[in-house]
C-alpha cells in the first residue's frame, strides 16, 4: 500500500483559516492601527475614574462639587487639592503632612492618587470652563472643569469634549 506525504484539500483549508485568524489579531498591533481606538478607550476610562470621584466627593460633601467652600463660593484649584487630599465635610483640605493621610476632621478622600494623563495630548493640567461648549481652551490643558456643576471633559478637541 502506497502512503502519500501530501497534505489534503482540508488539511490545507483550515491551516490557511488559522493563519487568516492570526493575521487579523496580530498584524494591527504591530502596524499601529489599533493606536487610536486605545487613545479613546484610555481617554473614556479616564473620565469615567473623574466623574465617579467627582459624584463621590458631592455626595460625602452635602452635594457641593470640588472648589466649593461650604458656603457654595467656588475658589477654583487647577491643582485638584480637595480630590488629591483628605478633607473635613465643609471640604477643607488638610494642611499638616502628609496630606493623602486621614485624622479625626479631614475624614473624606483622597479621591484620586493624581490628576489622570490625557492620553491625547499627554496633560494633566486642569482649566476651568464655563461650559462644554467653550471647549476646547487654549494652552494645551489635559481637563476643563465646571466647578458650579462638577462637570469635567476632555480638553483636546471638540469632539472628546462630546464624550
Amino acid at each position: 500500500m502506497r502512503r502519500s506525504r501530501g497534505f489534503t484539500l482540508m488539511e490545507m483549508a483550515i491551516a490557511v483559516i488559522v493563519l487568516a485568524i492570526v493575521a487579523a489579531v496580530v498584524v494591527p498591533r504591530f502596524s499601529g492601527a489599533g493606536i487610536a481606538e486605545n487613545r479613546m478607550d484610555d481617554l473614556c476610562n479616564q473620565l469615567q475614574l473623574l466623574r465617579s470621584q467627582i459624584e463621590l466627593y458631592k455626595v460625602q460633601h452635602h452635594g457641593l462639587p470640588p472648589m466649593s467652600n461650604a458656603e457654595g463660593a467656588i475658589e477654583f484649584d487647577p491643582g485638584f487639592e480637595q480630590m488629591l487630599c483628605c478633607t473635613d465635610a465643609d471640604g477643607t483640605v488638610k494642611s499638616g503632612r502628609p496630606r493623602t493621610k486621614r485624622d479625626d476632621v479631614h475624614i473624606y478622600g483622597p479621591y484620586l492618587d493624581r490628576v489622570p494623563r490625557n492620553p491625547f495630548n499627554g496633560s494633566e493640567t486642569i482649566v476651568r470652563a464655563r461650559s462644554r461648549d467653550e471647549i476646547p481652551i487654549e494652552g494645551g490643558a489635559g481637563w476643563a472643569y465646571v466647578p458650579e456643576t462638577g462637570e469635567i471633559y476632555a480638553n483636546h478637541s471638540a469632539h472628546h469634549a462630546g464624550l
